[in-house]
């Protein structure tokens, strides 16, 4: 054997009996090879050897009843393969005062407060090595140059795994860490720590703490099915977590507190309780491309005066909030998304402000809720498909602005008592209640917004505060465009545009007492609505529809005609009264319907000649007998008018306590309503043209009533780009011909599956052209030609 070889064994033979004789013979930079067996020795390095194990890791154990079981006094050595033992209760296994300690392929354990304790100016190059100890920590590092952690476990920690205090240093790389009783990873005093690519799970603290004046900065660190908080970030120094994740927590999958301002690029958080991020105690920081979801609790807190800064965030299935902004906090919001969560998407109260920008919300209960003497702004809020109000305001300031509220399950904007609204270009559409309603006690300003296809009022004043209203556009609600409960000479409205709503406008010296229904009645006493154009220029004037137009202009010279020969006493020619409109979503079956009852109105053939727009659910009980009663009802709101039933095919299926035969007793009583009423209104049923003729044949009735059908064909690839510009037209854009021959071909190539709306589709188009656009001349010093311009960009950016 070598002279720098040095054997250890304890059979018979050549070779020392014990690793410390070995240690004493060696000369500097001897391998000391190890035989299988058990030692009963405190090693004290003393000299540059290596020391292994001969037949591979687990064959070789070092054990000491007392005392540390290996130190370093020397400027280096290494272990190899070998598993070190303290048994002592007030020791470590692994002492590394100076010089430094590399350990591969080892395993330590140790049953007192640390297993392995580098201090001083000791360094530990640790690499796929083990660390257990039932009683304390893993490694505890307190030395400026402490060392790494490379592809190593540490697991069935009595405390924490991975200390670094006072002025440690160190990395750790490839690591899996856990299951601890406390901490995965605790960092305090002036300790700075690296990791990369690690696992921390089963802490029962929270699994990363950083407090004092520790450092952290961690690449692609995963916290998972930890009973406490994920990442406990409470320093004020540097902290920058970068991809890093939260899965399962039984707390906060990140908590930032007192002033701690960290940088997370990247982060997800999945699975926490209490709340996803929680920023408290005055802290800050910068929150970036971030992703947070199926926290049993609020998404994203902020809270004591907090100023963070959120960028590209979503939230997505919370049980509380999505965000909640509270006692004062500040912070920026620039980007965020968030999806069904339970509670409102954003809340900010508690006399917090906060600047928020570009907001997207879908589905969930509330949009943006605002109370506490809170004073945030808003702009750029896209809400969509929230089962409550889109916008809620009560005791508390809000400035919003170029925001779009879409199909709100109650109000768009609801400013309660108390509320400051100033509201600026915003669209409201198809809201379940008011576009925007200023309550008892409410005030603010409504400037250049626009509130359209609501199953209420567009706008309604209650209150008798100051209210301005300023070139506002209220269009094609079931209620008033503008409604003003009583007279004061606080409100004021201006350059109002309002046409297709389903009541008079009240307001100034006009005001109403009393809400507006649904749908407008039809008593004889009741006039006609009031148009701002001629519906028959109108009619013409649509993109397309050259059947459809022809169609019904037929049927509008047969009324004339009929008009004329009652006139002269002469009976009515025979003219189909009730009509099937058949064809896909978005070809301007409901705008041809109105339209179509403001002509028979003007024609004298129908008293009102108003719209009423139902479903199957507003027709069909849940209870036997209740759905001829809810049907009856509905009809009647329709007498003088047009009765128009969308998806009517809906009646003929179905299923359960709402099934076939529910929906047959609607159809059974619209045919005999029809009968009976049949001077007084026209029922158009609308719906895809295969499922009509089924639901024609669902009564034996049913077809002779209905004894013509208009269909509507899709529009053309021409026809859908003529009414983007139309589009552009009405909202001061214009389209460069790049862009024309761009959306050609992008209406030429769209699948025309169930999904494609025809003049919706074109008109989402169009919003969201404006979107890119807004986005592209943000940063920009646009002039006001650029602001007026949709390029090819502003399309292909979507695709």
């Amino acid at each position: 054997m070598s002279s720098n070889v040095i054997a250890v064994t304890q059979a018979p033979g050549q070779g020392h009996r014990t690793i410390a004789e070995a240690i004493d013979h060696a000369h500097d930079g001897a391998v000391i090879v190890v035989g299988p067996g058990r030692y009963a020795e405190n090693l004290v390095l003393t000299k540059p050897v290596t020391i292994t194990a001969e037949n591979g890791p687990g064959t070789v154990w070092i054990v000491a009843a007392t005392g540390v079981t290996v130190s370093l006094q020397a400027d280096s050595a290494a272990l190899s393969g070998v598993t070190v033992v303290a048994a002592d209760a007030d020791s470590p296994a692994v002492l590394v005062m100076s010089g430094q300690l590399s350990v591969t392929e080892c395993t330590v354990e140790a049953s007192s407060w640390a297993s392995i304790f580098v201090r001083d100016q000791g360094t530990l190059l640790m690499r796929s090595s083990e660390v257990r100890n039932g009683a304390g920590a893993g490694v505890v590092v307190t030395s400026p140059g402490g060392g790494v952690l490379d592809d190593c476990r540490l697991t069935d920690l009595g405390t924490s795994a991975v200390v670094v205090a006072e002025q440690g240093g160190l990395l750790v790389r490839s690591c899996v860490v856990g299951p601890a009783a406390a901490n995965g990873i605790c960092l305090n005093g002036q300790g700075r720590l690296t990791v990369e690519d690690t696992t921390v799970s089963g802490a029962g603290k929270p699994a990363i703490a950083v407090e004092q004046q520790a450092a952290l900065t961690a690449t692609r660190l995963a916290v998972r099915d930890t009973t406490a908080i994920g990442f406990y970030l409470a320093t004020s120094e540097q902290v920058v977590l970068e991809d890093c994740a939260v899965e399962g927590a039984g707390a906060e999958g990140i908590f930032v507190a007192e002033g701690c301002a960290p940088a997370l690029r990247g982060c997800r958080v999945r699975g926490t309780r209490g709340r996803g991020l929680h920023f408290m105690g005055r802290a800050s920081g910068s929150v970036t491309g971030c992703e947070v979801s199926e926290v049993d609790g609020i998404g994203i807190g902020v809270t004591e005066r907090s100023l963070p800064e959120f960028s590209q965030v979503s939230v997505a299935g919370c049980t509380a909030s999505g965000v909640r902004i509270d006692d004062g906090s500040d912070p920026f919001f620039r980007r965020l998304q968030v999806r069904g969560c339970d509670g409102a998407a954003v809340e900010v109260d508690g006399g917090a402000r906060g600047r928020l920008e570009n907001i997207e919300v879908e589905g969930g209960g509330a949009g943006l809720s605002v109370s506490g003497a809170a004073r945030p702004s808003v702009s750029g809020l896209n809400t969509r498909d929230v089962a409550g109000a889109a916008v809620r305001v009560a005791d508390a300031a809000l400035s919003l602005s170029d925001s779009q509220l879409f199909r709100s399950g109650a109000e768009g904007v609801h400013a309660g008592s108390g509320a400051d609204l100033s509201m600026t270009r915003c669209r409201v559409q198809e809201s379940k209640g008011a576009g925007c309603t200023f309550a008892e006690g409410a005030s603010g300003s409504v400037l250049d917004s626009e509130f359209s296809g609501g199953s209420a009022d567009g706008i309604l004043l209650e209150t008798g505060e100051a209210v301005t209203v300023k070139g506002c556009t209220v269009r094609d609600n079931h209620g008033s465009g503008i409604r003003q409960l009583r007279p004061s000479k606080a409100i004021e409205v201006l350059d109002l545009i309002s046409g297709g709503n389903l009541a008079n406008d009240a307001y100034g010296t006009a005001a109403s007492v009393g809400a507006t229904p649904r749908a407008v009645p039809a008593e004889d006493t009741q006039k006609r609505p009031a148009l701002g154009s001629d519906p028959l220029e109108e009619l013409q004037s649509l993109v397309g529809l050259a059947g459809v137009k022809s169609e019904v202009t037929s049927l509008v010279n047969l009324n004339k005609m009929a008009k004329r020969r009652m006139d002269a006493g002469l009976s009515a020619p025979p003219m189909a009264r009730h009509l099937v409109f058949a064809g896909a979503p978005g070809t301007g079956k409901t705008t041809i319907a109105r339209l179509y009852g403001q002509i028979l109105a003007q024609l004298g053939v129908l008293r009102v000649g108003h719209l009423v727009e139902v479903a199957r659910a507003d027709l069909v009980a849940q209870i036997i007998g209740g759905t001829a009663i809810k049907t009856t009802e509905a009809f009647n709101t329709a007498l003088g008018g047009v009765f128009f039933i969308d998806e009517a095919y809906a009646l003929s299926s179905g299923g359960g306590g709402t099934g076939p035969d529910f929906g047959r007793e609607a159809i059974d009583t619209l045919v005999k309503l029809m009968e009976d009423h049949r001077d007084d209104v026209v029922v158009i049923a609308a719906g895809y043209s295969k499922e009509m003729t089924e639901f024609l044949s669902a009564n034996p009735g049913m077809e002779s009533r209905f004894s013509r059908t208009i269909e509507f064909a899709n529009y053309t690839p021409e026809e859908l780009v003529t009414i983007v510009r139309a589009q552009c037209g009405k909202h001061d854009y214009r389209l460069t011909e790049g862009a024309s021959a761009a959306l050609l071909k992008y209406f030429d190539e769209i699948p025309k599956d169930g999904t494609f709306g025809n003049g919706r589709t074109a008109r989402r188009v169009f919003e969201r052209m404006t979107d890119r656009q807004a986005s592209r001349l943000a940063t920009t010093n646009a002039d006001a030609a650029d602001l007026t311009l949709l390029t090819e960009d502003d399309l292909l950016s979507m695709r």
